[in-house]
């Protein structure tokens, strides 16, 4: 388990290394007159092709389909290589934190027989649908703005539907037990967390649970790794976006009404060559793999060129020191 490191803490901790730069001169854009690819919008067009579905709301980037919703700044794919990597990411993080529900959650709330569970973001419904088979006897809810729902394979005590939490879900007052929460922090920018927590908190029962599991940065590896981490960073706060949410959620929470219960923070060490780390190496590298039309330019890498960037990428976070990414849940309760 790591210990919270302060914002502060990180500042002049990034830089770009004589290595990270001869590699870029290598690597270089075709002419060097050519100015670096800005960062796409969501309401940007260049380069980017419409694509029909069945809500009209995705767009190809770079041969990646992604949401086109204008309210949201949600800049993952929604393509079915995207899902795969939400479903091993999904195994990998219930087996980092021993279940899909932390213990200081179920310590305060019984999940008995006709308990509602509610997955905010719930995207294909991983997480949902194992819970639902663990707990047969509870409601679940899934929620999502976009329809990558699953269609064939559904537990018969899951439910989805279309919902925004920046706006109101279509539940009741008081309607969960328990909710969760998982990895929004590239879809919500940094003034609409509180807007979030205060819907979630408005649907969450008297004495119910919320979960909410975020990451950290790439702050510890070797230059190359702290280089690609600090352009995420970079990118994240142009979009207006908190690269370091996990931490400052537990003021959020109690500012929007919760009793914060804990944080639970755990390591991945992506130098391990043990399966549950190699999973996560695999997360991490697809997760640049896929955010490649926003980082690309920032990093200076041309597209006939970001395959061996990857290939790279993932050749340094097994290298001296070793790259580390921490994952956290944090947990709080509405008061009873």
């Amino acid at each position: 388990m790591g210990n919270k490191i302060s914002t502060n803490s990180r500042k002049g901790r990034f830089s770009t290394s004589k290595s990270v730069l001869k590699w870029k001169k290598q690597h270089k854009q075709p002419s060097a007159e050519s100015p670096p690819t800005p960062v796409p919008s969501c309401s940007q067009t260049t380069s980017i092709t419409s694509s029909q579905s069945s809500m009209n709301d995705s767009i190809v980037r770079q041969g990646r389909k992604f949401h086109n919703i204008t309210e949201s700044i949600y800049w993952l794919p929604n393509d079915d290589e995207e899902m795969d990597r939400l479903i091993g990411q999904h195994f990998a993080l219930k087996a980092l934190f021993e279940g899909n529900i932390a213990k200081e959650a179920l310590e305060r709330v019984h999940l008995e027989e006709g308990a509602k569970i509610l997955d905010v973001g719930c995207g294909p419904g991983t997480w949902l649908m194992d819970v639902a088979t663990e707990r047969p006897d509870c409601e679940l809810f899934g929620v999502d703005m976009c329809n990558v729902f699953p269609s064939d394979i559904r537990p018969p005590n899951v439910q989805f539907m279309h919902g925004n939490v920046l706006e109101r879900l279509p539940f009741d007052d008081n309607t969960f037990d328990f909710i969760n929460m998982r990895f929004l922090m590239l879809a919500l920018r940094k003034d609409e967390w509180i807007t979030a927590l205060k819907e979630i908190l408005r649907v969450l029962k008297p004495g119910g649970c919320f979960q909410s599991l975020e990451s950290g940065m790439m702050d510890r590896g070797n230059d190359f790794c702290l280089w690609v981490g600090k352009t995420f960073i970079d990118v994240m706060r142009s979009r207006g976006q908190e690269p370091y949410i996990a931490f400052t959620l537990e003021s959020i929470m109690k500012e929007a009404g919760f009793n914060f219960i804990k944080s639970i923070q755990r390591d991945t060490y992506l130098d391990k060559p043990d399966p549950l780390n190699r999973e996560f190496l695999w997360d991490i590298r697809n997760i640049v793999k896929s955010t490649q039309p926003f980082l690309a330019g920032p990093l200076g890498i041309p597209p006939d060129q970001y395959s061996k960037f990857l290939d790279k990428f993932e050749a340094e976070c097994q290298k001296p020191p070793g790259a580390k990414w921490m994952i956290v849940i944090n947990v709080a309760q509405k008061e009873a």
